[in-house]
């Protein structure tokens, strides 16, 4: 399945926008956004391996970023008048896989804009010990729950991040596709956990870097976001009021004027 790119009546000076989506998600979470900026900009939004009609990657067992590199890069050389590079926009696991690109050099990018990137193996690398116990009890007691083949596990990941409750809100046919998508997104917490760099090739990344959290967002969504502005030479930090992790559906209007900055 191609990823859709937007085209009619844009801005032929403004950079192009690659979307890419999180965990138990795929491009489409990006509709509301798109919406409101394809009139002016060329916009993709790009299904990962495993998520919107794609086959599942090959390597659970030892998980790497070259599948999703190879979707990214693929989607972004098919965007006519990339020769000014490309604005990526990444979402929860969607922003780690934006800044892995970054930082392996994979694409001619232009500026990232992360919202709530929940690459918790920096909280290893920076130091975020209280941040880094939270994560590693969760991941303990999710991974034992998978295993014992617990119904709605991944319930907890979207409570986790999103706030209690946050998995009764979704609809029902769209948690049935969810419960399918569980081992793709133990494959995720592998890769969000598993070093990309050290300290000197975030200092050294040198593009801007807008992060985003939410106001009422999980303490180590907030960690990750404050220790990456710590660490990026050219980085700012934008913070979305009564918004969670869940915010670029929940407020896309603010997620706009912010991707527009």
């Amino acid at each position: 399945m191609s990823p859709q790119i937007t085209t009619s009546s844009v801005k032929k000076n403004l950079v192009p926008l690659a979307f890419i989506h999180g965990s138990f998600a795929n491009g489409k979470s990006w509709n509301k956004i798109i919406d409101k900026l394809k009139f002016d900009y060329q916009c993709i939004a790009i299904n990962l391996p495993g998520h919107g009609g794609l086959y599942d990657p090959t390597d659970f067992a030892c998980p790497t970023f070259e599948p999703e590199f190879e979707k990214i890069e693929k989607a972004v050389f098919e965007i006519p008048h990339t020769s000014n590079r490309v604005h990526l926009v990444g979402h929860s696991f969607g922003g780690v896989v934006a800044l892995a690109a970054a930082l392996n050099n994979k694409l001619p990018i232009k500026k990232l804009t992360l919202f709530e990137p929940v690459a918790v193996n920096l909280l290893q690398l920076f130091s975020e010990t209280k941040a880094l116990k939270t994560v590693l009890d969760f991941i303990d007691l999710y991974e034992t729950e998978y295993k014992m083949g617990q119904k709605n596990v991944c319930a907890r990941v979207i409570d986790f991040w999103g706030g209690k409750g946050s998995f009764d809100l979704i609809p029902d046919h769209i948690k049935k596709v969810m419960v399918n998508l569980t081992a793709n997104n133990q494959r995720h917490w592998k890769l969000c956990m598993k070093s990309v760099g050290g300290i000197c090739d975030y200092k050294n990344l040198n593009i801007p870097v807008t992060l985003i959290h939410g106001s009422n967002s999980n303490h180590v969504a907030k960690s990750i976001v404050r220790s990456l502005n710590t660490h990026l030479p050219k980085s700012s930090i934008k913070i979305i009021d009564d918004a969670s992790h869940f915010m670029i559906t929940s407020h896309p209007q603010e997620c706009v004027d912010i991707i527009r900055e």
